[in-house]
């Protein structure tokens, strides 16, 4: 229950600081000029954090955002004040609006491949090169681009709906399509659902092209999601095993500190797994590691599961002792025994059609078993080091009579 509430804190964390922002805007009419001049500085000084965050954390499609959104903003805001009407504040605000969303949906399909490399330099490229034609088109007066981005693509009045012109509209659209179809499918990561909620403060921000304030609010609280991002992956990749998804050792070490009196440590080793690895290679013996880790996960009587290391798993259960416990291990040996693995052969020619390649694939269905030890806090063993080495012990136990069992 409590890993359910945080995972949905953290897919909505970014709409709520959007309202957030919101609220706070509201609050700034209220506010002196000096407390505004300092909100409209802000937001350099957190992107500045934000920036460190990101290189220090190799985070790259993040720090290259956060270079768009700072220009973006100093653009909107800073740098046509400081011009007087030297720059055309139209021409700007419909390149702001295409430049944001085209290059978040861009920036969220390339790989972290680091800020000082090969690719960071292309990456930076990019970005310069945007900024070259924009300052060209500008400076030499031609037209054509801004024409383009201001046309209307669609037969629809959107004008009098919002000052945001139609193609930057579809980008955004296309942008939030792409964004939250890759959130579906990839799951285990918060950046995705960072960048939504980014495009759509920002999207907020230009529909309403209110005042700097608003701005300096809005691209502040962007920057915050994208810190959040960068903070949840790092504590996610710290604390989570990437190929099975469980928490990982290192999580298990944290949790057993907050182990009270009475709790239950179980051991719990997949059957013949090397002897597995060998028959069948590593590839598919990873499936197998997931396979396991995705019954392990919903073990039931209030356990938690952690992959603890190679074919191992740790299950824990605060609170409870082993005859408690007992029941719910002997569920889970039996599940995982009952649920069967399918092995799929490769197809023996390489010269045969499609169809008769398909055809020529083996399958072979196995099952796999597990052995558990299990041992609680008593007299004998009063640390969890100690309860841990019990339940080892146990394990080689269940290993001893037979395996597929559950021993104490």
């Amino acid at each position: 229950m409590k890993t359910t509430i945080r995972a949905a804190f953290s897919k909505t964390l970014p709409f709520i600081l959007i309202a957030a922002a919101y609220f706070f805007y509201t609050k700034t009419k209220s506010m002196t000029s000096q407390q505004l001049e300092v909100i409209q500085i802000s937001p350099y000084v957190i992107a500045f954090v934000g920036a460190v965050l990101s290189w220090k954390f190799n985070r790259s499609r993040e720090f290259y955002i956060l270079i768009i959104l700072t220009a973006s903003l100093a653009l909107m805001t800073d740098l046509p004040e400081f011009y007087g009407t030297a720059l055309p504040t139209k021409d700007i605000y419909t390149v702001v609006c295409l430049v944001i969303p085209l290059n978040i949906a861009l920036f969220s399909f390339f790989k972290e491949r680091g800020i000082l490399s090969l690719w960071g330099t292309l990456r930076i490229g990019v970005i310069l090169a945007q900024g070259v034609l924009v300052y060209w088109q500008m400076k030499s007066g031609a037209r054509e681009l801004f024409n383009l981005l201001n046309k209307d693509l669609v037969p629809v009045n959107l004008h009098s709906m919002t000052p945001v012109p139609q193609l930057p509209i579809i980008v955004f659209l296309v942008a939030f399509i792409i964004l939250i179809t890759r959130a579906i499918l990839y799951r285990s990561s918060s950046q995705d659902i960072s960048f939504t909620g980014v495009l759509l403060a920002l999207f907020i921000v230009l529909h309403n092209n209110n005042s700097p304030v608003m701005y300096a609010i809005f691209f502040g609280a962007s920057v915050i999601i994208l810190i959040t991002s960068i903070i949840q992956d790092s504590y996610s990749m710290a604390f989570s095993d990437e190929l099975t998804g469980l928490p990982s050792r290192r999580a298990l070490k944290q949790d057993m500190m907050k182990l009270g009196f009475n709790y239950v440590i179980a051991m719990l080793d997949i059957d013949f797994f090397k002897k597995f690895n060998d028959t069948y290679g590593h590839d598919t013996g990873d499936e197998v590691l997931k396979l396991v880790a995705s019954t392990i996960k919903d073990v039931t009587g209030g356990g938690r599961a952690f992959r603890y290391g190679g074919e191992e798993f740790t299950i824990l259960f605060p609170g409870k002792s082993i005859n408690d416990a007992l029941p719910h291990l002997e569920e889970l040996r039996e599940k995982i025994s009952k649920r069967p693995f399918t092995i799929r052969g490769k197809s023996r020619s390489k010269g045969k059609s499609r169809k008769s390649s398909q055809s020529s694939r083996s399958t072979k269905q196995i099952y796999i078993t597990v052995s558990i030890g299990v041992s609680q806090k008593n007299e004998k063993n009063k640390t969890t080091d100690s309860v841990m080495q019990s339940a080892d012990k146990a394990l080689y136990r269940a290993k001893k009579k037979g395996r597929n069992c559950v021993s104490k």
